[in-house]
């Protein structure tokens, strides 16, 4: 299994160490951190990228682009905001090599479930048609938008779970999920034209 610095008993937690990486830019703490996660990213890419060497390469390329962005970003749960980062990445490969970019999603996987108390939608037939222009509108998001909807929607979390996660409000994580799927829906209209 990769692995970029050898693995210690963890002294910091995640936010510790994004805070300590921030203060000082030593690699080190970053190490630490994507040292816990580094099974997580790699299992990710090979998801998406399917062959082995291409998703050693992506987890290396992910670290490299960790340096910087670590910085840039205000990271509250350090493990799902990585999930999305490097699962961002893949499908950005993908895009580039002109491969489908997502698996095929079904209407219902998409659409809000009962179970997961998701107010009913007005309707997103139109992904499983124009699925191709999915990544760049979701680019397109802002960042709450994006980080809810890929929460909710590709991996699970109920509205109460990722309120939690990120210290808001129900209502908060409601509004930046149905904004985002409206802001979806509009981009892809547009791009279909």
């Amino acid at each position: 299994m990769l692995s970029f610095f050898k693995k210690k008993e963890p002294i910091y937690s995640d936010a510790e160490l994004v805070e300590r990486y921030k203060n000082t830019a030593d690699l080190q703490y970053l190490g630490v951190l994507f040292d816990r996660y580094i099974e997580l990213a790699y299992g990710t890419c090979l998801k998406y990228l399917k062959e082995r060497e291409q998703a050693e390469d992506a987890v290396m390329e992910v670290f490299e682009l960790l340096t910087k962005k670590v910085l840039q970003h205000k990271i509250e749960n350090f493990r799902p905001w990585l999930y999305v980062f490097v699962k961002n990445h893949c499908l950005q490969k993908i895009r580039k090599e002109k491969k489908s970019p997502l698996r095929k999603i079904s209407e219902q996987e998409f659409m809000q479930s009962a179970e997961k108390m998701h107010p009913e939608d007005e309707g997103l037939d139109f992904l499983k048609e124009k699925e191709a222009f999915l990544v760049d509108c979701l680019e397109k998001l802002s960042d709450e938008q994006k980080e809810c909807i890929q929460l909710f929607y590709y991996q699970g979390y109920s509205y109460k779970e990722i309120a939690e996660q990120k210290k808001l409000a129900v209502g908060k994580i409601r509004s930046y999920i149905q904004n985002g799927r409206r802001n979806l829906k509009l981009c892809i209209e547009k791009k279909n034209g």
